[in-house]
C-alpha cells in the first residue's frame, strides 16, 4: 500500500528566516509555515506601499535603474489624482506593475479599487489578489488595503479568500 504523499512546508525567504528565526516546529507543520509565508508577504507589501521612491527623474539610457531599489515604493498618494474613473484606473494599472516587479512570489496580480458606503470618506480602499508560489504549492491570496491619503496612514490585512491551488 502506497504512503501518502506528505505535503511539503513552503521555506521562508532568507529574511524572514534571519528576522524570525527558522524553527523545527515549522519546518514540520506546513500550515503554520504557510500562514508565517503569507503573513511575511503581509508584510513584505505594507513595506512597498509605504516607501516613497526616489522622485528625481533617472536618465533614460539607464533602464536598469527602473527596476532598482531606486524605484521601490509607491509614489505618495497625497500628490496623485484618483478623483475620475479613468484616473483610478491608471493607479490601479500602476499598482498592478509595482507589486509584480518588486513581489516575486506572486503571479497572476490583480488589483482591484473598491468604493465605500460613504461619499465624504476620504479613504482609498483596494484589494490585491493574487496566487502565492512557493516551491511547493500554490495559494490563492487576497490582500485588504485600506489608505487615508491626508495622514499618509495605511491598513493591510490578509483577506478572506486566502485558498489552496491544485
Amino acid at each position: 500500500m502506497a504512503r501518502p504523499a506528505t505535503k511539503l512546508p513552503p521555506r521562508l525567504s532568507l529574511f524572514d528566516r534571519l528576522l524570525q528565526g527558522d524553527s523545527i516546529e515549522t519546518d514540520r507543520n506546513a500550515d503554520r509555515a504557510m500562514r508565517e509565508l503569507r503573513e511575511a508577504v503581509r508584510r513584505d507589501l505594507e513595506i512597498l506601499f509605504t516607501t516613497r521612491p526616489r522622485y528625481l527623474s533617472m536618465p533614460a539610457e539607464l533602464e536598469e535603474l527602473r527596476s532598482s531599489v531606486l524605484s521601490f515604493g509607491l509614489q505618495d498618494l497625497q500628490t496623485q489624482q484618483l478623483a475620475t474613473p479613468s484616473q483610478q484606473g491608471q493607479f490601479r494599472t500602476r499598482l498592478e506593475a509595482l507589486i509584480r516587479q518588486f513581489e516575486p512570489r506572486f503571479r497572476d496580480v490583480s488589483v482591484e479599487l473598491l468604493s465605500g458606503t460613504d461619499k465624504l470618506d476620504r479613504t482609498l480602499r483596494f484589494r490585491v489578489h493574487a496566487v502565492l508560489q512557493t516551491d511547493a504549492t500554490s495559494e490563492a491570496v487576497v490582500y485588504d488595503t485600506l489608505v487615508d491619503p491626508v495622514s499618509g496612514g495605511l491598513v493591510l490585512a490578509a483577506g478572506a479568500g486566502s485558498e489552496p491551488i491544485g
